[in-house]
């Protein structure tokens, strides 16, 4: 500020300032501009902890920042607020994010809001979470597998930390001088620096590429290496993306480009000056709002810590198992009479989060949604005392006290358990149903209706939850059928009458469904997909009978380019190519990384049939608690060692865990399946198990 001003002590008012704006009008003003333009700069915002992502064009900027810029693996979680499983497994990857801070970038993409990258994407469940390294898709899932997530994101920091180095000018020189003397007086510098350049600016792994190059033809010598510079956060200056720079640049280079690109203070005009201020205060205010975005995950109420707790003759008063409107009255309750009650259950917030209408038939309660009153209840039993242990609850033992409660994380013992679970999800048991779940088959249409936009879909069901899918999916599907085996619907006639004016919602009376039919498919690296068999292989395609959109939109998917390719043939040709490059086995040295991702897998896969084992033995309501425990210690154990893991349908689970009473429910209830918010089972008075 004071080199402005001193600059302009040495100007005449004709040449500075406009017409018609003497000298001492215009100082005030620009030392004004300059004091802001300084405070802003100041300001430096520092890399949000997981990023949201909220354009296509932001998403593709990001991703080439961190493919030629910092070389640093990126991890995209796309996610919906109404989707439990995407809210239970966002703590995790928020601690995940802190925990390889600078080693990985993790973003999130929220798929009803930047719906451009979702579809070109080919979201198809969710949560999903993609990894890419140096601009390439690494590895694609769905489901909240953290294990696996944890697993993917190690291997690409690994490979990362032994591919992103930098071969320096000088080390490049001395190793032609000491090893091929007749090469380095052929080559001058300005050669030297266009093989540095070829294989990229500022390190990474063209240049990993180049020293394994160099060692294969000098017998296993090559240029000394350093690690790629990455540039520090609320650094000045980064290449390519300014938004997108989540770690800013620093050097000297970079400030020389900054300031070349940007107006010199003390030359720029007033208005040029206050140009600048707009600029960075839209800057500062997308920092701002990322800042609060990233803060969503985090609850506003209190979590569960032992260390923290003051116990009673060694345990806590009362564990409530549960968070649905139940569960956290109990809570407010409980803690109102002075228990400080635990609250322990993912955080889903039961049936009620995952409403994809108003609530309408609740007293007190006018136009507000399910997840905002869930949220409501679970700050007032946090205003009395109440804290939340936000892990499923994988055990419980009564058979002596204190009780014993184990989550996924901690064990709580208690003197009292309120059992607040809900209901579970009624499925059909029909043939196909079991391995198209999360693949076209969903029991949460908030949760995975936009994926379905502008697409046929059916709603199976007559009760309160099928009405209240059938009007969410409309909203977005092309149609939607609804399939009932009765006459009549069971629903309110509020919104049975809705339904049935609807125009885009036809009704099928008496009508069950007997099996459901589809196609496996596996998106391989970089993002194009391909069918597969029922034993795992994969089915030739006949790509001469797809459509050029349909081309198009694989090789759009995938990242390949078909620039200046017009016509059908050509465009079918560099579909099967890149199909059968990424098919391709995978070169020597990265064979281990593909052992690992299938060790990973292998390991997710043993853990998920371990989980449904656990949920069978758990809603097995003739089991003693020692018969559960005994139980799951076994399954444990089979896990452990890949017997019988994982199991392939409910009724193989059945015959090894639960009793025939024990699966009982989820099959008969078949016949009166609405697959949207779970619902009890008029046939049983007990609850399916939802909450635990």
């Amino acid at each position: 500020v004071l080199r402005v001003l001193a600059c302009r002590r040495c100007v005449t008012p004709g040449v500075f300032v406009g017409a018609g704006e003497g000298l001492g009008m215009a100082v005030p003003r620009i030392l004004a501009v300059a004091l802001v333009l300084a405070a802003l700069v100041a300001d430096a915002g520092a890399r949000p902890t997981v990023r949201n992502i909220k354009t296509h064009s932001e998403f593709n900027k990001f991703l080439k920042h961190h493919a030629e810029v910092t070389g640093l693996p990126v991890v995209i979680d796309y996610f919906s607020d109404g989707c439990g499983p995407c809210r239970m497994v966002a703590p995790h990857y928020k601690k995940m994010a802190e925990q390889f801070k600078d080693k990985a970038v993790f973003a999130k993409v929220d798929i009803n809001f930047n719906r451009e990258t979702a579809s070109h994407q080919m979201i198809s469940s969710m949560p999903t979470f993609q990894f890419y390294l140096f601009g390439k898709k690494r590895d694609q899932f769905s489901g909240a597998d953290t294990n696996r997530i944890m697993s993917m994101t190690q291997q690409l920091v690994r490979e990362a930390e032994t591919k992103n180095i930098e071969v320096t000018l000088e080390a490049l020189q001395a190793f032609y001088k000491e090893h091929a003397p007749d090469k380095a007086a052929e080559m001058d510098e300005k050669k030297l620096q266009d093989i540095l350049t070829k294989a990229g600016k500022g390190g990474g792994p063209g240049h990993y590429q180049l020293v394994k190059a160099l060692k294969k033809k000098y017998d296993g010598k090559a240029p000394k290496t350093r690690a790629r510079a990455v540039p520090t956060e609320g650094g000045a200056g980064t290449k390519g993306d300014g938004k997108a720079g989540d770690a800013g640049g620093g050097g000297s280079k970079a400030k020389a480009d900054s300031s070349s690109s940007k107006p010199n203070l003390h030359l720029a005009t007033v208005e040029q000056m206050e140009a600048e201020i707009k600029r960075r205060r839209e800057e500062e205010e997308e920092k701002k709002a990322e800042a609060e975005t990233d803060d969503d995950d985090t609850p506003k109420f209190p979590i569960y810590v032992a260390e923290n707790r003051t116990l009673i003759r060694g345990a806590e008063q009362v564990v409530i198992i549960g968070s649905g409107p139940a569960g956290l009255s109990a809570a407010v309750y409980a803690a109102r009479a002075g228990l400080h009650p635990v609250v322990a259950a993912p955080a889903i917030g039961g049936q009620l989060q995952g409403k994809g209408v108003d609530v309408e038939n609740y007293p007190g309660v006018n136009m507000s949604t399910g997840p905002n009153l869930v949220y409501e209840m679970q700050l007032q039993a946090a205003q009395f005392g109440a804290v939340f242990e936000q892990e499923m609850v994988t055990m419980l033992d009564v058979s002596q006290r204190p009780f014993t409660v184990k989550t996924n994380d901690s064990t709580i013992l208690a003197h009292s358990v309120i059992i607040a679970t809900g209901a579970d999800s009624r499925w059909l048991g029909a043939p196909g149903e079991w391995e198209h779940r999360g693949g076209g088959v969903s029991s949460c249409a908030t949760c995975d209706g936009f994926l379905y936009s502008d697409k046929h879909v059916v709603v199976v069901g007559g009760g309160d939850a099928a009405m209240e899918d059938a009007l969410v999916l409309a909203r977005t599907s092309a149609s939607v059928k609804v399939l009932h085996r009765r006459d009549a619907f069971r629903a309110s006639k509020v919104l049975a009458d809705r339904v049935l004016a609807h125009p885009k919602i036809e009704v099928m009376w008496d009508t069950t469904v007997e099996s459901f039919e589809g196609k496996k498919v596996r998106v391989l690296p970089g993002g194009l997909t391909v069918e597969l068999a029922e034993d795992g292989s994969v089915v030739e395609e006949n790509f001469a009978r797809m459509r050029v959109k349909e081309i198009k939109e694989r090789l759009d998917a995938g990242g390949i380019s078909y620039a200046g390719v017009k016509e059908k043939d050509e465009l079918v040709k560099v579909l099967r190519a890149a199909v059968a490059e990424a098919l391709a086995p995978a070169v020597a040295d990265e064979g281990g990384g593909e052992l690992a991702a299938a060790a990973a897998e292998e390991a997710s896969e043993r853990e998920h049939g371990l989980n449904r084992a656990v949920a069978l033995i758990m809603r097995d309501q003739s089991l003693s608690g020692k018969e559960r425990f005994e139980r799951i210690q076994r399954a444990k154990a089979e896990a452990a060692s890949g017997t019988n893991f994982p199991p392939k349908s409910p009724t193989e689970q059945q015959t090894g865990w639960g009793s025939a009473a024990g699966g009982s429910a989820a099959s008969n209830a078949g016949t009166a399946l609405s697959p949207g918010s779970p619902q009890r089972s008029p046939e049983s008075p007990l609850p399916g198990g939802g909450g635990g």
